[in-house]
């Protein structure tokens, strides 16, 4: 605490607390439910959770026919790197291409309602204003592998493997 000139006392924030607090508020995402802001978890590290994984054998997922054994290495020490540095450090060196998933963007080969049906299995079910935010980061290990996924709460769910940068095909 610091005193005024008056001799009243007032708190200053402190952030070891306030992400402590975070921490302990910890939960699995609910469907349509809003999580913290980036700037809220930005001192945190990834903690990644693999519920919305993508599993339907398409190019896109952790089971694509076209991935092998070195693919598989190479998901698990890029995911071992990346939990190792906060979201801010992720944000802000370019060297790890984390950044939103612009949907309107048209260099960009996925949908909404691809989101929504690896959410849900019914994109009805979720509005385009409920979506959680989609984002990409460099794996580090072959320089067109992206993983994809959402934030809730400073946890990464991850969705998509983009082994060949299918996602976002005019990013190098």
């Amino acid at each position: 605490m610091s005193k005024k000139e008056n001799g009243k006392k007032f708190n200053i924030a402190d952030p070891v607390l306030q992400l402590g607090e975070i921490l302990k508020q910890q939960s699995k995402y609910k469907l349509g439910e809003k999580g913290y802001s980036f700037y809220d978890i930005k001192n945190l590290k990834p903690v990644f959770a693999f519920d919305y994984l993508s599993l339907n054998s398409s190019d896109l997922c952790f089971n694509s026919t076209k991935l092998d054994v070195k693919d598989y290495i190479g998901l698990l020490e890029g995911l071992k790197i990346i939990s190792a540095i906060s979201y801010n450090d992720l944000n802000t060196n370019r060297n790890y291409r984390f950044h939103k998933i612009d949907f309107d963007n048209h260099n960009v080969s996925i949908s909404r309602k691809d989101f929504k049906k690896m959410l849900t299995f019914k994109d009805e079910l979720l509005n385009d204003d409920e979506l959680p935010t989609l984002y990409q980061f460099d794996l580090h290990y072959v320089q067109e592998a992206r993983a994809c996924g959402f934030l809730y709460k400073g946890i990464f769910y991850l969705v998509w493997f983009d082994r060949y940068h299918i996602i976002y095909s005019g990013e190098k």
